[in-house]
């Protein structure tokens, strides 16, 4: 029995097919993971949607963050090395073969590399964040020298009230140029702007509150649904605006709107004081919520833009990856090899 060095052992396991399969699943359970926890919240969110003990177990294994973490980073770095030297491995063999067989385990690897290389600068290099907001506002674009003004957003209807499509008119501009482009973002349909991507992401509604204490006007903020907000001078009174209904009405499954229509607009809010909940109810527009000496009144409904903004220049490369390894498939199963003597050669590559 031939007997191998260490090192001889630890180059077979890194090419092997054994490894490259294990590292496959792993990622494979680590992108579904990702898929079902909401990524990149704030450590407040993951407490209320699993508990505290999840919320710590989810936070300590890096669930929150997949995609970056050291772990999964380890995991797509042993991918990419088992994949390389199979590659290398093969390529002097496939030569002296000659089958076009041969080449499409091959060409599989190189396009899975190619995938993984584009994904993995794409998240380095590129860009991907979020603003929200109503027609009038300006946003700072997070990690860039541009920013973008909501010209104005609406919302088609059919007939039967159901959404035809959101639209929202942009425009974007360099802060140190001046420069500027103006243009739509639609469902399926982004606005494309110095290199960047705009998306008509999402909608919900926002409405302007004004806090008042002992009966004198203390501020006017917009919040939108979601958001939260303490009066300046009581910092441990917080509302939250959890839900609107355009036209409310109340069934035997709970709060509900009728129609997208204004008709019976009211608000769903929550009522802290040092943490704990005092209050909690749906509210009409216009009608007050008292906590003493404080009121809040909701009041001018808007429907908000969320605005998803991406700048991927290394989409390229993982498109290059994915067509590679299409044009392996065909290579690996339908390709036969030659027959000598009426049986099929042997020792042909595995995939």
């Amino acid at each position: 029995m031939n007997k191998h060095s260490p090192f001889q052992k630890i180059w077979g396991l890194f090419h092997s097919m054994k490894l490259g399969i294990a590292l496959l699943i792993l990622i494979a359970a680590a992108c579904v993971a990702g898929s079902l926890i909401l990524q990149n919240q704030i450590p407040a969110y993951y407490t209320a949607a699993y508990g505290a003990g999840a919320a710590r177990v989810i936070q300590a294994i890096g669930l929150d963050r997949v995609f970056g973490c050291w772990w999964f980073l380890l995991l797509t770095g042993l991918l990419c090395l088992n994949l390389a030297l199979c590659s290398v491995v093969r390529f002097k063999t496939n030569l002296r073969r000659g089958s076009a067989r041969a080449w499409g385990p091959w060409l599989c690897h190189v396009g899975m590399l190619l995938l993984i290389a584009g994904f993995a600068l794409g998240q380095r290099f590129g860009l991907e964040t979020y603003f929200y907001g109503v027609p009038g506002e300006t946003q700072e674009i997070e990690g860039t020298d541009y920013t973008v003004r909501i010209d104005d957003f609406r919302i088609d209807l059919r007939e039967d009230e159901t959404v035809e499509q959101y639209t929202a008119e942009l425009t974007v501009w360099n802060r140190e140029s001046g420069q500027q482009q103006s243009g739509t973002a639609q469902v399926n349909a982004p606005f494309s702007a110095f290199g960047l991507k705009l998306y008509q992401n999402s909608t919900d509604w926002a409405c302007q509150v004004e806090v008042e204490k002992d009966g004198v006007p203390e501020e006017s903020l917009l919040l939108c649904v979601g958001e939260m907000l303490s009066p300046a001078s009581m910092p441990e009174l917080s509302l939250v605006f959890a839900k609107f209904y355009p036209d409310f009405a109340y069934t035997e499954e709970g709060p509900v709107t009728q129609s997208a229509r204004l008709d019976n607009p009211c608000a769903s809010f929550l009522l802290y004081y040092d943490g704990e909940l005092i209050a909690s109810d749906v509210v009409g527009i216009g009608h007050e919520i008292v906590a003493e000496p404080y009121r809040f009144v909701f009041h001018d409904p808007q429907p908000y833009t969320l605005i998803q903004v991406i700048r991927d220049p290394f989409r390229w490369l993982a498109a290059l990856g994915g067509l590679t390894i299409l044009v392996s498939l065909p290579l690996c199963f339908y390709l036969r090899p030659k027959k000598e003597g009426g049986q099929n050669q042997k020792g042909d590559e595995k995939p």
